[in-house]
């Protein structure tokens, strides 16, 4: 752990009574916003663990010998650290054939994920390395390649019991619920292609075969049946050929419910607002219909005032029933809209009423929005969700449809659209989007785009890291309550690059002697921070021994548990060989925690309690616990948007050995 205050830290001597003072872990990370224009170059960093890989890495798709990668499936996904946003091309290098590549646009700093698309043809099998490069940093990606499965197809003619799900309609567009599963006898295995189209569909899967003998294939159903009735579909592999019976239904027949020209019963559900686009789900309109023939049916209705009402689907019952229409489109205008559904020759009409425009005046307008109330928790990178609302005070003048947003300002906002009756009320804006930053930020709120009535609101996201790491943020400490016993840490914005990645330099100066250099180097990617530092000088080794250590998860269950590094941390003392490592819990999450220092009293939320131990390797792949040796282990106290608040050494009685206290900071 980086040595925060070297006086403060004494340690008893190890198995080979040599090792120095273990200390704080501490950690941080902040994505900064940057200001470059789309067009200028990306820079960051792949993110990789220790040995070289990608991390995370997704391999995704089937890869054959012989089989041309298809870009769409044959993809491979890596996360990028972005310092600063703008064009990116990511590669490979080619391997056996093939090789993957990426572009685009960064838009936002911090972590990003990226999908490189697969091109060319495998010619052999086996485990090919892929060297993933960007902004002069590498890491390593693994795909394996099969050769071809050697299989047949059980059942000829008449492939055996194959299982047909979902339902087929006559020009019904088939969707996932329609599968066919086969049964095949494998005997040698590798990677398949099985597929095959008929009178407008299609079924295929792609896949590996991991084991021979008899196994059953799903096959995925696209495309649109052309042809009603039994469709005897054939399907050919290698020189076995079976086929089954897709049962595509024809159209039906049926008759709409009419009266005096109108639909009856007809009924129209949602809300219906001017420039507000339909959705399918809720907009919908209930209609009867008499089906004398059960079978496909295409119901719909003209466009009127840009939207129209639609069904396509199977009725596979006669007699009267129940259609839902589902609404498509973006109305325009206002008053009642009529609309003409058909079937066939038959038809009727019905009603939907839009609202146009309203007009009316926020609480408050022309300053603060007045009465005012931000709802839930605002936390950067961290995208909004339904309990992120602002309720606002609205005196409708005229009734009508209203469209009352705040526009984007950090990369989120707050919108209302729906139909609002006479009189003051209170309306809900719910907000959309991911904080980019934290700080506050100003909202301005207006009504059906309208200038006149507007007024203003703040929200102030905060960090959802556990450290910051921003250029410019210091923290303050005292020690064991004592006034004049203390320590500031401060970021600086030079930074260090090593193993590919780039580390955020905290600087520290305890007023006796200035820091001759930096109190640690930082980075973070997804829900792990790290430190990079000199494992040697810090455990005592023989000679120096930089690396990177996993300190504290922000994303894992209370009780998690993990070593770092995995293989430990190797060197000699003494020429002895010496292998260390820490073994770090996750002992709270996300809890409240108050303490008293000589500025007053402090109190924090979200806060993370970390235990922090060390083990020695005693023989190989055996390691131990050596609290009891070294007589010492650490708790660390993280507060969300805040970063270490708390840090308190124990002997190995649990006895407190020494404080290290908040008692002031400053974070950007």
């Amino acid at each position: 752990w980086p040595v925060m205050k070297n006086k403060k830290y004494h340690m008893r001597k190890n198995i080979f009574g040599l090792l120095a003072l273990l200390a704080i872990i501490i950690f941080s990370c902040q994505k900064e916003m940057s200001l470059e224009q789309p067009g200028t170059p990306a820079e960051g960093s792949l993110q990789a663990d220790v040995s070289g890989d990608c991390l995370p890495k997704t391999v995704n798709g089937v890869y054959s010998v012989g089989t041309a990668l298809v870009s769409t499936t044959n993809t491979i996904t890596v996360d990028v650290n972005v310092t600063r946003t703008g064009t990116y091309t990511i590669t490979t290098d080619t391997v056996n054939g093939y090789y993957f590549r990426g572009v685009g646009i960064f838009t936002a700093t911090g972590n990003n994920t990226v999908t490189l698309r697969g091109n060319g043809t495998p010619f052999a099998n086996g485990i090919n390395n892929f060297v993933v490069s960007f902004d002069g940093t590498v890491c390593d990606v693994q795909v394996t390649v099969a050769s071809p499965a050697v299989f047949t197809l059980v059942g000829a003619p008449t492939c055996t019991a194959p299982a047909i799900a979902g339902t087929y309609g006559l020009n019904i567009p088939l969707t996932t619920a329609n599968t066919v599963t086969l049964n095949v006898n494998v005997t040698t295995v590798g990677a398949y292609t099985i597929t095959t189209t008929f009178q407008g569909m299609t079924f295929a899967k792609t896949g590996l075969f991991t084991a021979t003998g008899a196994q059953t294939v799903v096959l995925d159903g696209t495309g649109t049946p052309t042809t009603a009735g039994a469709n005897v579909v054939p399907i050919t592999v290698g020189a076995s050929t079976c086929s089954f019976t897709i049962n595509v239904a024809a159209a039906g027949v049926g008759t709409l419910g009419v009266t005096a020209g109108a639909c009856t019963p007809a009924t129209v559900n949602g809300v219906y607002t001017s420039g507000v686009v339909l959705d399918p789900a809720t907009n919908t309109v209930n209609i009867e219909v008499n089906v004398a023939t059960a079978g496909t049916f295409s119901i719909t209705t003209n466009t009127v005032a840009g939207f129209s009402f639609a069904f396509n689907g199977i009725l596979n019952t006669t007699g009267v029933q129940t259609v839902i229409l589902q609404g498509t489109g973006t109305p325009s205008g206002s008053g009642a809209q009529t609309f003409t559904v058909t079937l066939g020759a038959n038809t009727c009409t019905f009603s939907v009423p839009l609202a146009g425009p309203g007009v009316g005046t926020l609480g408050g307008a022309g300053s603060t929005c007045a009465p005012i109330t931000v709802n839930g928790d605002y936390l950067t990178g961290v995208a909004l969700t339904a309990t992120n609302t602002v309720t606002v005070q609205v005196n409708v003048t005229v009734a009508g449809s209203f469209n009352i947003t705040t526009g984007t300002v950090n990369n989120y906002s707050f919108s209302f659209n729906g139909n609002l009756a006479l009189g003051t009320q209170t309306v809900t804006l719910a907000g959309t989007g991911t904080p980019a930053t934290a700080g506050a930020n100003l909202f301005t709120v207006t009504i059906n785009g309208a200038t006149p009535s507007t007024c203003t609101f703040t929200c102030t996201p905060t960090s959802a890291e556990y450290f910051l790491r921003t250029a410019g943020s210091n923290w303050s400490y005292e020690f064991d309550n004592d006034p004049n016993d203390s320590l500031y840490r401060n970021v600086i914005a030079p930074t260090l690059t090593a193993l590919g990645n780039t580390y955020t330099i905290f600087m520290q100066n305890d007023g006796v002697t200035p820091p001759p250099d930096s109190s640690g180097y930082y980075r973070k990617s997804g829900g792990d921070y790290f430190e990079w530092f000199d494992a040697g000088g810090f455990v005592g080794f023989d000679n120096p021994a930089w690396a990177e250590y996993i300190m504290v998860k922000d994303n894992v269950p209370v009780a998690t548990n993990w070593k770092t590094p995995v293989a430990g941390f190797s060197g000699t003392v003494g020429g002895t060989p010496f292998k260390l490592r820490f073994s770090i819990t996750l002992e709270q999450q996300n809890v409240p925690i108050s303490f008293t220092t000589s500025l007053g009293l402090m109190n924090f939320t979200n806060v993370l309690v970390v235990d922090e131990r060390i083990e020695a390797e005693v023989t190989p792949g055996v390691w131990q616990d050596i609290t009891s040796v070294i007589d010492y282990y650490g708790k660390s106290y993280f507060a969300r948007g805040i970063g270490l608040i708390k840090f308190e050494a124990f002997d190995a009685s649990n006895v407190s050995q020494f404080v290290q206290q908040l008692r002031r900071y400053q974070v950007f």
